[in-house]
């Protein structure tokens, strides 16, 4: 039988309840001294990827993450015992390092919709006259402002991403942000926050929201560290999704 695995802890998380995992399994805690993994059994070869099966993935994640710093496994993953135990043994160094990274904080997420000043400006591009440049010199003006228009938007993006990170870069211990110049979701920032610095982040972002009021803000968490559990300490394939 497989061991379907939820996270790496740093400590044991002493669950004081006995918690269901997927399949109707109980939750176990393994120990592979100085790591333990969250995890249950499970007699298949596969996952459904259900709503329920990745709520449950969800909740188990976060229980443990309530008593203790965890790395999440991503949902689907299956392991033999000793699959694990390879594992452990030989991202041990790796995974105690990440844990050390990630220890006592959570994740924020930030996400941003914006209607560019392009959008405002096209009503006001100019139109070559036909009759006046020809087809040819048309296209050519037409393409080019067209180029203009992308450049300016892809620096009012990349300008939005400095302007949200200097607000926050004191109070973050790490940050991933991607920017999407074309798309009305422009911004997706993931941010790594001491536990106890979460008023101060969310007074920070409460006021950066206060200074551009033209832009939509998408803000939640607290969250385990997902996005910064590092895929790479992952195991190589994403084994036991259907």
């Amino acid at each position: 039988m497989n061991s379907y695995l939820y996270c790496v802890a740093h400590e044991d998380p002493n669950f004081k309840d006995e918690l269901g995992g997927l399949d109707g399994q109980s939750v176990e805690v393994f120990n592979h001294d100085p790591l333990f993994v969250v995890a249950s059994k499970f007699d298949g070869g596969t996952v459904p990827v259900t709503r329920e099966n990745v709520l449950q993935h969800e909740a188990i994640v976060r229980m443990t993450f309530s008593t203790t710093t965890v790395l999440p496994f991503r949902f689907g993953c299956l392991v033999s015992m000793s699959g694990l135990r390879s594992y452990l043994t030989t991202r041990e160094r790796a995974l105690l390092e990440r844990l050390a990274q990630v220890r006592d904080c959570v994740e924020m997420s930030v996400k941003i919709i914006w209607q560019n000043s392009s959008e405002d400006e096209d009503s006001g591009s100019v139109v070559p006259n036909l009759n006046e440049t020809g087809a040819g010199t048309a296209f050519l003006m037409s393409k080019r402002q067209e180029l203009l228009g992308i450049d300016r938007v892809e620096q009012e993006a990349r300008e939005l991403g400095a302007w949200l990170g200097r607000g926050l870069r004191d109070i973050v211990r790490q940050e991933q942000i991607t920017i999407e110049p074309k798309q009305r979701l422009v911004l997706s920032a993931s941010y790594l926050v001491e536990r106890a610095r979460l008023t101060d982040y969310r007074r920070e972002l409460g006021r950066l929201q206060a200074e551009r009021t033209n832009l939509h803000f998408l803000s939640s968490g607290p969250w385990p560290p997902y996005t910064f559990a590092n895929i790479d300490l992952e195991f190589g394939t994403r084994f036991g999704v259907s």
